[in-house]
């Protein structure tokens, strides 16, 4: 099979470590298929620029960045990326990214490091609540809405006012392939259950290859189960929870799907 039948995702960051590669708390992957390269978020700092050298991965080509939300974990990267290269590149986001984003309980600050106006600057800034199609058959999922019953009822951040903040910016990336959908998520705090039926709608695809990113799942509890059950009664192939995913939650997720933990330096290889 040669490199133009695959689409292939390369982790450059998520919260575990692998070889001599570093890891931080955030996530940064790579895809890249038929000669597109998209950056999906850029972790929490210079970190992708220091473990795709050391992977020998270069960057100098990737010419679009897509942000799944406005959290310092997977935007500080933006930064040290605006730096690294002398033409702009492209950055899609939803509007909401930008907003001022908090800690409950001390109030700190987990927002982006730039505003949107330097963002601008330093980007080609694309902001939408809209799905919106990057390149051919992959798909930026814009606002995803909050429909099950298990997913997304509570928030442990606010604003700026002190209200509270359900991350109604948080999005994620959908490639369509022949065999079905690979899912990937930052985060998942629209709820990765959610986010799946949502790139369901987008491409009219029913079929899931592949979820995969941060699902914000800390505990064996009934929302972990409800989703574990989601993702059988939907018939997600399979399952490659990272990032914000917790042992608990890894846990149950194990017992259906065998996999392994994500690690900085994985790289995952699906046909087209």
């Amino acid at each position: 099979m040669s490199t133009s039948d695959t689409i292939t995702i390369t982790v450059l960051n998520d919260n575990r470590p692998s070889g001599n590669l570093g890891s931080e708390h955030g996530l940064s992957w790579l895809i890249e298929k038929n000669g597109e390269r998209i950056l999906f978020d850029t972790g929490p700092s210079d970190i992708i620029l220091r473990n795709a050298r050391k992977m020998n991965v270069d960057l100098e080509d990737v010419n679009t960045v897509v942000l799944s939300h406005g959290h310092y974990d997977h935007g500080n990267g933006l930064v040290p990326l605006g730096r690294e290269k002398g033409k702009k590149r492209r950055l899609i986001c939803h509007p909401e990214a930008f907003a001022g984003k908090y800690r409950k309980g001390d109030h700190t600050y987990i927002g982006l490091p730039l505003s949107r106006e330097e963002a601008a600057r330093g980007f080609e800034l694309t902001e939408t609540p809209e799905p919106l199609q990057v390149v051919e058959d992959v798909f930026f999922l814009g606002e995803i809405p909050r429909l099950n019953d298990f997913e997304s009822k509570k928030t442990a951040f606010e604003k700026e006012d002190g209200s509270e903040d359900f991350m109604i910016d948080d999005s994620g990336i959908a490639i369509r392939t022949s065999k079905g959908l690979i899912i990937i998520t930052g985060c998942g705090h629209a709820g990765i259950c959610n986010t799946i039926a949502h790139a369901v709608k987008i491409t009219g695809e029913k079929r899931i290859v592949a979820a995969m990113g941060g699902f914000h799942l800390k505990e064996d509890n009934r929302q972990t189960r409800g989703v574990v059950d989601c993702f059988v009664r939907m018939g997600v192939e399979n399952a490659f929870p990272s990032h914000c995913t917790e042992l608990p939650a890894l846990a149950r997720f194990y017992v259906h799907y065998k996999n392994n933990f994500v690690r900085s330096g994985d790289v995952y290889r699906f046909e087209v």
